[in-house]
């Protein structure tokens, strides 16, 4: 097992590994509450990768990892899977709400 301590160098580990062996590649959310601290664990196994954080701050990263995982499982292509999702940002981009003006009273 090998825990790597940036970020993105864990998340390109991962990628590849997972365009290696799409079949077989799995991941793992652990959290534990009695010492706050989160790990991503990604494998095949026979290759273990894992990050473990405990910034609060860094939970936004394990929510994008988890939605970048969820691209790659359903990639048509997984020779653009570093590409940035077109149809997710249109959908993103259409389900903002819009902001409603208000009509002041007089009186």
């Amino acid at each position: 097992m090998v825990y790597l301590d940036d970020y993105e160098e864990f998340q390109a580990a991962a990628q590849e590994l997972f365009i290696s062996q799409p079949l077989r590649t799995r991941y793992v959310v652990k959290y534990r509450h009695s010492q706050p601290k989160v790990i991503l664990k990604v494998t095949d196994n026979k290759v273990c990768l894992k990050y473990r954080s405990d910034m609060l701050a860094d939970l936004k990263k394990v929510e994008r990892f988890s939605q970048a995982f969820a691209r790659w499982t359903s990639a048509q292509r997984l020779d653009n899977l570093g590409e940035p999702d077109v149809e997710l940002e249109e959908a993103k981009s259409s389900a903002k709400p819009k902001a409603k003006n208000k009509a002041r009273r007089k009186g």
